[in-house]
Order: structure tokens, then sequence, then C-alpha cells
């Protein structure tokens, strides 16, 4: 009986402690992408998907357009969220770490906001990242990476495009003809 108990025992904080680490992995993919531009990139298309409704509908007011707005950031932490799960399948812990590392660097910040002010030194640095072991490889998952990231923003929009297009009509807002 103790026997079986010390084998459950161990079982359990074996799983609960390979959990944890997933946990872990995946809040660093996060805070990844949240550096990464892609969180900006998402809150735009949510901000880009309602001038789209809005020129499919007619008369809706403004407030009605505003409630819709509501749940921005958690839509957008969704998705993040999901392609968290495509990078995990590609990239280690050390290759998350090494991207964060080079994305939380202000020259990687000019990068991301499509800055041209980059230096000859800024220029350099980047060339030295993607030359590096983790810029290598994401290179070469470029491809398989991008296949992932189209599927999960596709269901991702679409979704949120219907949940939306959904509310006005069940309001009785017509679309236009």
């Amino acid at each position: 009986m103790k026997v079986s108990m010390f084998f459950l025992t161990l079982f359990y904080s074996f799983c609960f402690s390979v959990s944890a680490q997933t946990d872990d992995f995946q809040e660093n993919i996060i805070t990844y992408l949240n550096s990464n531009g892609t969180q900006q990139q998402y809150n735009m298309a949510y901000d880009e998907m309602f001038g789209i409704l809005k020129e499919q509908f007619l008369n809706v007011p403004e407030k009605e357009w505003s409630a819709l707005k509501v749940g921005k950031k958690g839509r957008v932490q969704e998705v993040i969220g999901m392609l968290a799960g495509v990078y995990g399948q590609h990239f280690s812990e050390l290759d998350i770490e090494q991207m964060t590392s080079f994305y939380k660097t202000e020259t990687a910040r000019k990068l991301v906001s499509g800055s041209s002010d980059l230096s000859d030194e800024d220029k350099n640095k980047i060339n030295s990242f993607f030359e590096s072991e983790v810029g290598k490889k994401i290179a070469s998952k470029a491809e398989v990476l991008s296949l992932g990231i189209e599927e999960v923003s596709s269901n991702w929009s679409r979704d949120l495009f219907f949940e939306k297009r959904d509310a006005l009509l069940s309001k009785g807002y017509t679309i236009k003809d």
C-alpha cells in the first residue's frame, strides 16, 4: 500500500511539474510575441475588422460600435495564446529566450516599428541576429511557421468577424444591398 501511494505521489508530482514547465514556456512565447510586433499587428487587425463591418451595415450608431469593440484586449490575447502553440511546436525554450532578448532591444523596436532611421550599428545587430543559430532556425522554419500562423489567423479573424456581425444582425441592424 505504501509503495503504491509513493508511486502515485511521484506520478502526480511529475505531472504537475511538466504542466508548470509547459505553462512557463507558453508564457515565455507570449512575452516574445508581445515584443516582436505580433500583438500590435492583431490590435490593428481587430480595429480594421470594424472598418469592414461599418462598410457593410446601415445606420449603426457609434455607441453600438463602441459596445462591440469591448473585449479587444482579451480577444487579442486569445489569438496570441493560439499563436504561442504554433511557435511552441517549432522552437525550444532557449530559442524563445534568445528571440525575446533580441526583440526587447532598442534596435529590434526600431525594426518592428518600421523605422527608417536604422543606424549602421542597428543594421549590424539585426544582421548578426538573423545570422545566429536561432536566426537561421527562424529562416528555416519560415514556411511551416507561416502556414500555422495563417491557419490560426484565419480562424480567429473569421470567428471574430462572424461573432460581431451576428451581434449586429441579432439587434436588427441590416446589411447594405
